[in-house]
C-alpha cells in the first residue's frame, strides 16, 4: 500500500499541494485528473520517491519513503515502472535499446526468450516489427506505447504513468483500461495521471470521482466501472 500524509509541496514559489491525504492499495487501478498546471505530475514524483514534499510523508508497506531507508523501501524502489508526460531525451536511439535500458535486461535470460517477450509486449500495443525504428521516427502515440511496453518488460509492481491514456491516443483507451485491469487482478497496482477521466472508462452512472486537493480522484473497480 502506498500512503500519502498531509502532502504539502511548493512548486515555483506557488503552493500546489497542501494537507493532502491519498492511499492505494495493491491491486487497484487509480486515475488522478486535474487540469494543466494543478500538479499531477509533482504528485506523482513524490509518490515514488523522486521528490521530497515539503510538509508531510509517503509510506509504503508501513515504513517511510524519506525519512531513512529500509528493505521494504528498497523493495518498492526496485519494482517502479514510470512513464512520463514527455518523451526522455535519451541516449538510445532505436526502440531495441529502449528495451535495453529496461531493468530487467542484466537479468540472465537468453536472448531468444527476451526478444519473444519484446515482440509479444510490441504486438499487444500494435506496433509489431518495431525493435529497429528510430524513436526519432516515432509519432506521439507510438511514443507512449512504446514506453509503456518498455515498462512492462521490466514486470512492475507498481505503475506510474503520467498522461499515457491521453498520448497514446482514444483508439487504445478500451485496451488499456482492459490492460490495467488485468495488471491489477495480478495484485499490480497502477496509478494515473490525467486531464481528464477517460470517457471510455465510465459507467452509466457518470461518476464524478473524490475531491482530493486540486484533483479527483477515480478508482476503476478491476471487475468493471468505476468505484469510488
Amino acid at each position: 500500500m502506498i500512503e500519502a500524509f498531509h502532502i504539502g509541496a511548493v512548486s515555483r514559489d506557488s503552493k500546489l499541494l497542501e494537507d493532502l491525504d491519498l492511499s492505494f492499495d495493491e491491486g487497484e487501478v487509480c486515475v488522478v485528473t486535474g487540469p494543466a498546471g494543478a500538479g499531477k505530475t509533482l504528485l506523482l514524483r513524490i509518490l515514488r520517491g523522486e521528490r521530497r514534499p515539503d510538509e508531510g510523508d509517503v509510506v509504503v508497506g508501513g515504513d517511510s519513503l524519506y525519512r531513512g531507508s529500509s528493505p521494504v523501501v528498497a523493495a518498492f524502489r526496485a519494482s517502479l515502472g514510470v512513464v512520463p508526460e514527455a518523451f526522455p531525451t535519451m541516449t538510445c536511439s532505436t526502440v531495441r535499446d529502449l528495451f535495453l535500458l529496461s531493468g530487467t535486461a542484466g537479468e540472465r535470460v537468453p536472448a531468444g526468450e527476451r526478444e519473444e517477450r519484446q515482440e509479444k509486449l510490441l504486438s499487444m500495443m500494435g506496433l509489431p516489427g518495431a525493435h529497429d525504428w528510430r524513436l526519432s521516427s516515432l509519432s506521439l502515440t507510438e511514443r507512449a506505447r512504446v514506453a509503456l511496453a518498455a515498462e512492462l518488460f521490466r514486470g512492475p509492481r507498481y505503475l506510474f504513468l503520467d498522461g499515457l491514456v491521453a498520448n497514446a491516443g482514444v483508439e487504445w483507451t478500451e485496451m488499456l483500461g482492459g490492460l490495467f485491469k488485468a495488471l491489477a487482478r495480478e495484485g499490480k497496482t497502477v496509478l494515473l495521471a490525467e486531464r481528464a477521466f477517460p470517457e471510455r472508462w465510465k459507467s452509466g452512472d457518470s461518476e464524478e470521482g473524490i475531491a482530493k486537493g486540486p484533483f479527483r480522484l477515480f478508482r476503476l473497480a478491476v471487475s468493471g466501472g468505476v468505484s469510488r
